[in-house]
């Protein structure tokens, strides 16, 4: 088996199989498949989540991932987001919803999933669903119609679930009045900060100390990777000069694609529509229409009668005239009737989804095929654009290799007198404003070694040819490298917890003594806020996360409990006054306010009765999530 791997380690097959081993070492190990139970990764309440689950929904959010993030998905975001972690619990969620579900008879048919996904905007052509566009999506996404029709049905589940449990729970008049009062009561704060500054020279420093805090904080000095390219850009635009069209290339696409430049048949158009009544039979409303009909004696009576008759509010008003349109602008059962009328001929009435149609035919414009000269430098330039690609890259295939056999970029550049661009260091993350270092060129430039030509690549002014100038890769520093750093970091954080327990010791004094005679001992200077609604998010010289503290407070005089660390300084805060919310408004507020507090309401129902779901389901781990 290994022989037969070697000597066909290029072909597509054996990458197939390699990559599914690969796949099956990275999530689970060797060992695995040794286990008694072969394809579960998990049990919620007796319920499997087998590997295959687990991976569908990890490469789904990977890909998702992918998308949002582009270059900037590195492996210490990853770290940070724990997809493994995320992944399973989104398994266990859907594991006990469908659980919930079999219990409640909650289900959810193949017509109402079939239903709910072509509905969704961006499978949708001119608002009807399009199999081929929904497919093409799935692909780009790179998620199989399965799993994503399996992850619409766990939603819908949920959905529904949500329904049955949250619609008897709504906020009442009185709850709305008290949540209105207090968002808008008004208070005034007063506040005072110790800046962190204040400790620091309190902040004993010795070379020890540093090299201590430097060993136990390393991965805080750990530099990004960085990378500086090399490339010449062969531009479309100085391409497309050098391209030629000849009489017979032009002859050739005017005759083949005559109906490009042929102007449809367009018809001037009047009508008159009735729409059906309530509880009117289909006898009553086609007989109605006939006796509108009948009304018309010449198409100098249309506009009148269309004036005081049609069901149309836009065309009304100006006797039913719809203008010049096209047979692709007209219901598909009208189009043969009003294309195949004489001038002047009054058409109906015609049955259409909207209703009937009483029509006139005012004027017919014949269709009109542009002569070849009219369209030739469209033409040109259409063939052009077509070209233009496939030239340009079969240049760049030939200057690739020239290049190559020359010694690399810098050679040839010398030889051929072109200059190239070396763009100055940095983070893939942050590149310099070049709209020719795309995220795809950054992407691959990140998986060469330094010094390595990328493959040819296409960027939106041309191909470009690139290496990888220099390469840095990530790496902790030596201390001495980053001492002052080091320094500043250490002093800042002892200062903190100096600071801190001074802010305690301090709130503790203001909270039973002489507020003016604490200030002038710890240096403080307080300050009072205007009033403002408690539902304000930004008061000037208050930090939001100091705000939203202070927005808790109840009774005037009383302190938030502890000092609020923000901004480098420790706040202390005390409401000093407050007023009552003003009514007037609460009316016209009323109902959108009771939406969103029974939207809150309901949301932290849900959420509680979910969390006490997941705490008493059994949830069996049978093999450890991978390790990013």
């Amino acid at each position: 088996m290994l022989d037969f791997l070697r000597q066909r380690a290029g072909s597509w097959l054996v990458k197939i199989i390699l990559g599914a081993i690969i796949i099956v070492f990275i999530f689970w190990g060797v060992g695995t498949f040794r286990t008694g139970k072969r394809n579960i990764l998990a049990e919620v309440n007796g319920a499997p989540i087998t590997f295959e689950e687990f991976q569908a929904l990890y490469a789904q959010k990977m890909n998702q991932l992918r998308n949002l993030f582009g270059p900037n998905l590195n492996d210490e975001l990853l770290k940070r987001l724990n997809l493994p972690a995320q992944v399973f619990e989104d398994l266990v969620r859907r594991k006990i919803m469908l659980q919930v579900a079999e219990k409640m008879g909650v289900q959810v048919s193949t017509k109402e999933l079939q239903l709910a996904i072509s509905q969704i905007p961006m499978f949708q052509t001119n608002g009807r669903f399009d199999p081929q566009k929904y497919r093409l999506i799935l692909r780009e996404l790179r998620l199989a119609p399965k799993d994503f029709e399996e992850m619409i049905r766990a939603e819908f589940i949920e959905a529904k679930i949500r329904h049955m449990l949250l619609t008897p729970i709504r906020a009442t008049s009185f709850e709305t009045k008290e949540w209105y009062s207090f968002e808008n009561e008004k208070i005034k704060l007063l506040y005072a900060k110790l800046s962190i500054s204040n400790c620091e020279a309190e902040v004993k420093v010795t070379e020890d100390k540093l090299k201590k805090y430097y060993e136990t904080n390393k991965e805080k000095y750990r530099t990004k990777l960085k990378i500086a390219l090399t490339y010449y850009l062969l531009p479309f635009k100085e391409l497309e000069k050098e391209l030629k069209i000849s009489e017979e290339d032009l002859k050739n696409y005017y005759e083949s694609h005559k109906n490009e430049f042929t102007e449809p048949e367009k018809r001037k158009i009047r009508h008159i529509l009735i729409t059906k009544k309530k509880n009117e039979t289909e006898e009553e409303f086609l007989a109605r229409a006939q006796k509108i009909r009948k009304k018309i004696k010449s198409a100098e009576d249309f506009a009148k009668v269309a004036a005081k008759y049609s069901d149309d509010p836009h065309s009304k008003k100006e006797g039913g005239d719809l203008g010049w349109v096209t047979a692709n602008e007209v219901f598909e059962n009208l189009r043969e009737v009003i294309f195949s009328a004489r001038e002047g001929e009054i058409l109906g009435p015609v049955r259409s989804p909207m209703g009937y149609h009483i029509i006139l035919v005012e004027k017919i414009k014949p269709a009109k095929t542009k002569p070849l000269s009219q369209v030739k430098a469209q033409i040109e330039q259409k063939l052009k654009e077509q070209k233009l690609k496939a030239y340009a890259w079969d240049k760049a295939e030939k200057l690739y290799d020239e290049i190559i056999l020359t010694g690399g970029l810098e050679a040839w550049a010398k030889k051929e007198h072109k200059k190239l661009v070396t763009t100055p260091e940095f983070v893939p993350a942050n590149p310099p404003e070049d709209p020719n270092l795309t995220p795809e060129v950054i992407a691959a430039a990140q998986r060469l070694t330094q010094g390595e030509m990328g493959s040819l690549m296409e960027v939106p002014n041309g191909i470009i040819i690139f290496k990888l100038a220099k390469k840095e890769p990530p790496h902790i520093p030596p201390f001495d490298k980053v001492k002052d750093k080091v320094k500043q970091d250490f002093v800042r954080e002892e200062a903190a917890k100096l600071c801190g327990k001074k802010a305690e010791k301090i709130l503790s004094e203001l909270k039973k003594g002489n507020l003016e005679q604490i200030s002038q001992k710890y240096g403080l200077n307080f300050k009072e806020t205007d009033f403002f609604p408690r539902k304000e998010t930004q008061v000037p010289g208050i930090p939001q996360e100091v705000l939203s503290m202070a927005r808790g407070l109840g009774k005037p005089g009383e302190w938030i409990s502890a000092p609020i660390l923000a901004k480098d300084a420790f706040y202390f805060v005390k409401l000093s006054a407050t007023k009552p919310a003003d009514l007037k408004e609460f009316e016209k507020e009323k109902k959108n306010l009771q939406e969103l507090l029974t939207a809150k309401k309901r949301k932290e129902a849900f959420d509680d009765w979910y969390q006490a779901l997941r705490e008493r389901a059994q949830v069996k781990l049978y093999h450890e999530l991978p390790k990013l």
